[in-house]
């Protein structure tokens, strides 16, 4: 889910880190990495962008997302400078654009304070305790053990109980969950294929399904550990879309209180709102 409001925090944090890295006034610091017509490029200018990009997406690729980021702020410094020589600043829609940014970058500022100091953990815990009833759905937990042919599956069946089925994934199964022992952990049935799901759900638990399916995969053996009509996933998985939530309705209420607290004046008021909003 995406928080549908005017303000893009995302986007001004994008937008603060371009104008950073732009413009030879502020140098920065650290080692000089390069030098563009005699402008230097601090180590700071990469490291302050390199901050931006989330751990997972790095991914050990560091050293390459640096020369990237060097790249683009030696283009940056260039076109500074090329604003400079056409005196760019003084550009009237230059002038409007940035009017326009800044107070975007404003609004930007002033709700992620807010936010921050509303959204807390405990705010979150709240709220997943309260909507404990609304995030229940029916789900099952199982693991599976994937091989290519139908031969090798039945062959599976033939000797699959629940307590070496974990060593026979390992050594049997060509899907990702192999070294976890096939576990698949809890899923809901909209979460699989429907052949998967239909023998997943219908399979008691604590056995494994007398069939294979089969799928675009391969052919699947099936053990089903558990099931639950209301099943809750943990506090972890749904954190992320709670805390949207709430920072979608703390947005919200505060916009509204501050025009509570303002007076606001329509010179062409639009149908259904009087000329003047007192407080």
């Amino acid at each position: 889910m995406k928080m549908k409001t005017f303000i893009s925090f995302a986007g001004g944090v994008a937008l603060a880190a371009m104008l950073a890295a732009c413009g030879g006034e502020d140098s920065g610091s650290g080692a000089t990495l390069a030098t563009v017509n005699g402008a230097a490029i601090k180590e700071s200018r990469i490291s302050d962008q390199l901050a931006q990009i989330p751990q997972n997406l790095l991914q050990g690729r560091e050293a390459e997302i640096r020369k990237q980021l060097l790249d683009r702020v030696i283009d940056q410094e260039l076109v500074s400078q090329e604003a400079k020589k056409l005196n760019i600043e003084k550009d009237a829609d230059y002038q409007q654009r940035l009017k326009l940014m800044t107070l975007q970058l404003q609004a930007d500022a002033v709700m992620a304070r807010k936010i921050s100091e509303t959204v807390t953990d405990a705010a979150v815990q709240g709220a997943y305790e309260a909507r404990k009833p609304q995030l229940a759905f029916p789900a099952v937990k199982a693991k599976h053990i994937l091989v290519p042919s139908e031969a090798e599956a039945n062959a599976l069946i033939a000797i699959a109980t629940p307590q070496n089925f974990s060593q026979l994934a390992k050594e049997k199964s060509t899907g990702p969950s192999a070294k976890e022992g096939g576990d698949l952990g809890w899923f809901r049935r909209e979460a699989m294929i429907p052949a998967f799901a239909s023998v997943a759900f219908s399979t008691p638990v604590g056995t494994v399904a007398k069939t294979p399916v089969k799928t675009q995969f391969g052919y699947h053996v099936i053990l089903v550990e558990d099931r639950n009509d209301k099943y809750v996933p943990p506090l972890e998985q749904v954190a992320p879309q709670l805390r949207e939530e709430l920072a979608q309705s703390v947005v919200q209420g505060y916009l509204g209180d501050l025009r509570k607290a303002a007076t606001i004046s329509y010179a062409d008021a639009p149908a259904g709102v009087s000329p003047t909003a007192a407080k």
